[in-house]
């Protein structure tokens, strides 16, 4: 299967996972070349918005870009190391549960740019939210977790991420306005 058949069948299969439906498991390649399919699907997207970005307010330079390439995919190596970590404790296919959850941080991550345009940076506050929300179909209908198992792995992946987002912050701006 082509990378856009998976993408494809991955949009359908995030549809069946929020809404619950049966089967939504099996519309995602849950295989290491699937796993390798969804992460091109998240620095596609990444570069896509890096793109759109540049075009709205001009080029930001190649070492931007390559910063925010790094910073995006430190922000996944966190949730995919959640998911590790999840997975050898409760015995669970860690591969199963990080190609949809990739998928996730990617869709997220794509909707963000026009969210933060609309509704600024509470918008994008939110997308955290979802994300959580995402994690958490994953562990639940994928990972065969249970509902508070579930809820934690959700809220420890998005205090990694907001871990990571704020230590990607004080180094960047060398802790300046911070405290």
């Amino acid at each position: 299967m082509n990378a856009f058949g998976e993408l494809w069948r991955a949009i359908v299969g995030w549809l069946d996972l929020l809404t619950a439906r049966p089967g939504a498991a099996d519309k995602f390649n849950l295989t290491g070349l699937g796993l390798v399919n969804a992460v091109g699907c998240f620095f596609a997207i990444v570069l896509l918005l890096i793109v759109i970005e540049s075009g709205l307010s001009g080029f930001p330079g190649w070492a931007t870009v390559i910063l925010s390439l790094l910073a995006n995919a430190l922000q996944l190596g966190v949730v995919l190391g959640v998911i590790s970590v999840t997975a050898q404790v409760f015995r669970t296919p860690a591969v199963a549960m990080a190609v949809p959850a990739t998928y996730a941080v990617a869709f997220v991550f794509g909707l963000s740019l026009p969210l933060a345009y609309l509704g600024g940076s509470n918008a994008l506050t939110a997308t955290l939210g979802v994300i959580g929300f995402m994690l958490f179909r994953v562990a639940r209908e994928i990972g065969k977790l249970r509902f508070g198992i579930s809820a934690a792995f959700a809220i420890l992946s998005i205090v990694a991420l907001v871990a990571i987002r704020v230590g990607l912050y004080m180094l960047t701006t060398g802790s300046n306005g911070v405290g």
